[in-house]
């Protein structure tokens, strides 16, 4: 075996010691908290500073009777945008709902209202991304394939909200306001909304610099 091998496999097993002794964190006191603790995350993988996952035996065990997600993240279902890698959390720490186009119909409003109702889940962050295929279908019209994603995305366009110059990245952050607006009329969420147990927010995720932006408010 080389030196250079052997140099190599004890900086693999000890990085991989390192990130798997990563304690679990306590569940966030507040939406506000919740929405730190994501962003805090997203930096340190922007930045490649991360320090999970703890994916351990003792981890898995914990969670096979129950799980108590923090927060519920509402994402595209690209290969790129794993939510609990790109703010950088533990598995069980993030309920992930995840369509093409980061779109919500009446199965994936349920789940997300089942993560706050019975999870305990205080905070919601819709998650949109740049490139995003979904919308840049519905932007060139090439939606044949996709038609009942392209439906809720073309609601969500007739917004005329202005949020970027580029018409891409324009559609994408309306089309996450759309759904964070769809999610704040949700009763039971609008119901935690107003005793400051819960809120929704929108992001917005750059593929290259890995970084996740707070965006896309509706008046």
């Amino acid at each position: 075996m080389s030196t250079l091998f052997k140099t190599s496999l004890l900086t693999l097993l000890t990085s991989t010691s390192l990130i798997y002794s990563a304690p679990p964190q306590e569940f966030p006191a507040t939406p506000k908290a919740s929405l730190d603790r994501l962003i805090t995350g997203n930096e340190r993988y922007s930045k490649d500073m991360l320090i999970h996952p703890n994916r351990s035996q003792t981890r898995r065990e914990s969670l096979t009777e129950t799980q108590s997600p923090f927060a519920v993240v509402v994402g595209c279902s690209d290969s790129r945008v794993s939510p609990t890698l790109i703010f950088d959390q533990d598995i069980g720490d993030v309920f992930e709902v995840r369509l093409a186009g980061n779109i919500l119909g009446p199965i994936g409003i349920a789940s997300v209202d089942f993560a706050a109702k019975v999870l305990g889940s205080n905070l919601i962050f819709v998650l949109g991304h740049e490139n995003c295929g979904a919308v840049g279908a519905v932007l060139k019209g090439q939606t044949e394939d996709i038609e009942p994603i392209a439906e809720k995305i073309q609601q969500a366009l007739k917004s005329g909200k202005k949020f970027s110059d580029n018409p891409l990245e324009n559609a994408i952050k309306a089309n996450v306001a759309f759904v964070v607006k769809q999610l704040r009329e949700v009763p039971f969420i609008a119901k935690l909304i107003k005793e400051k147990k819960l809120e929704v927010v929108g992001g917005y995720y750059q593929l290259q610099s890995g970084k996740v932006e707070i965006c896309c408010e509706l008046p």
